[in-house]
């Protein structure tokens, strides 16, 4: 018998081998209710502290890459005469109804790729911190982790 058949003859059989000790968990250990609540209370805290982190920079990196159709769209309405009060000092003579026109049209197509562009500094910056893994999990405030676990022994042997 080979040495594929004797495996493969203890893996088919009644036998069945179990994972090694450090990967087998054990059941999750509930914490006591106050427990739970207080870290219910300070997980939540966190998590919405890291959704405002996340969203302040994603409004300066979609709000940085909008700023120049922001412009135009600001000047455009501002200088155009239909908006425009006859003692504005922003605007130049210049500017005439057509320029202006051009930046309203201009400053509405930048819109979309520009949004785009803020979108993906977001997701590569998002990406590249790993901002994801800062929200924490509710699970951790209804169970201990193992090594946590009251009346459970640290186990400080490795399984080779």
């Amino acid at each position: 018998m080979s040495h594929s058949d004797v495996s493969l003859a203890v893996v088919g059989g009644d036998d069945a081998l179990a994972l090694p000790p450090p990967y087998t968990p054990g059941p999750p250990v509930p914490r006591e209710p106050l427990d739970c609540w207080a870290c219910a209370v300070l997980i939540t805290a966190h998590n919405l502290l890291v959704g405002c982190a996340n969203l302040l920079i994603f409004v300066l990196l979609c709000g940085g890459a909008l700023l120049p159709a922001a412009a135009m769209l600001l000047y455009g309405l501002l200088c155009h005469p239909r908006f425009r009060r006859p003692t504005e000092p922003l605007c130049s003579p210049l500017l005439t109804p057509a320029a202006c026109t051009a930046l309203l049209v201009f400053g509405v197509i930048l819109l979309l790729p520009l949004l785009i562009l803020g979108l993906a500094a977001y997701a590569r910056l998002a990406r590249s911190l790993q901002l994801v893994s800062c929200f924490l999990p509710y699970s951790r405030a209804v169970y201990q982790r193992q090594q946590e676990a009251k009346g459970r022994p640290q186990e400080s042997k490795a399984w080779v």
